[in-house]
């Protein structure tokens, strides 16, 4: 049996970074040693994210970008998270999902990745409608920031 892995949205994987309800349950899952998966679309989503942390939101310092930034690149890097390529595969995937009702490219881009690897993945995402989206093309689901997985951890 091929064990599960994981792959995280940008909304979910942001809770690594940046302290929010769920950070916990994403902390506990990417120190866990199972396969973690990102796409490599949430490179450019998670940096932008955080730099309007800093230009919009005005919560953090550029400073704090900067390190925050140095530790997501660092993770790729050192392997805790993977990367799922943009091929022509996925993007027709994401093509077909889109064509079937409206969802936002980037979410047709994740939710064409994490198929790509898989019916052992476990999809993590905090968006709902992206969840729901994630459970009718089968995949499973897990939504950090509900209280029931923090019971079922033990967080």
């Amino acid at each position: 049996m091929t064990p599960l892995s994981y792959f995280f949205d940008t909304s979910a994987l942001f809770k690594r970074y940046v302290n929010e309800a769920g950070s916990p349950i994403v902390n506990r899952l990417l120190d866990s040693g199972a396969p973690c998966y990102i796409s490599m679309a949430t490179l450019t989503e998670v940096v932008a994210n955080l730099r309007r942390l800093v230009d919009v939101d005005q919560v953090i310092s550029n400073d704090e970008f900067k390190q925050v930034k140095e530790s997501f690149l660092g993770e790729i890097g050192a392997g805790t998270l993977g990367t799922v390529p943009l091929t022509p595969a996925i993007i027709l995937t994401s093509l077909e999902i889109c064509s079937l009702r409206y969802v936002t490219p980037l979410d047709a881009i994740q939710l064409s990745s994490a198929l790509s690897l898989g019916d052992k993945t476990i999809f993590v995402c905090s968006d709902l409608k992206l969840l729901h989206l994630a459970k009718h093309y089968g995949l499973q689901t897990l939504n950090p920031a509900e209280e029931d997985w923090l019971k079922d951890l033990g967080v």
